[in-house]
């Protein structure tokens, strides 16, 4: 990994970082039941992909098997963005 791609994601940490503790003040309860699902999987997946990286990776850390969990992690995210649309009154698009 690059030293910009790896600024490029500690920014994008930080900056999710500073959107969830912003979210954390205003959300329902619903939708942080969501967020506290969604931070600890991007967590995960984050550690996952350091381990991998680093050399050391977990027994289910290969290349393949991040990446499905990051496919996972996707349809998590489609998933959250539904309990958030719902809370705000907002129409779900269909997909």
């Amino acid at each position: 990994m690059t030293t910009e791609a790896r600024e490029d994601l500690e920014e994008a940490r930080q900056a999710h970082h500073a959107a969830f503790a912003e979210a954390q003040m205003v959300a329902s309860s619903a939708v942080l039941v969501q967020l506290d699902i969604m931070t600890k999987a991007l967590s995960e997946g984050y550690r996952k992909t350091q381990c991998l990286y680093e050399g050391n990776p977990d027994p289910d850390g290969s290349f393949e098997e991040i990446q499905a969990y990051l496919h996972w992690l996707w349809e998590r995210w489609e998933e959250m963005r539904g309990v958030m649309r719902d809370d705000l009154g907002v129409e779900n698009p269909i997909t």
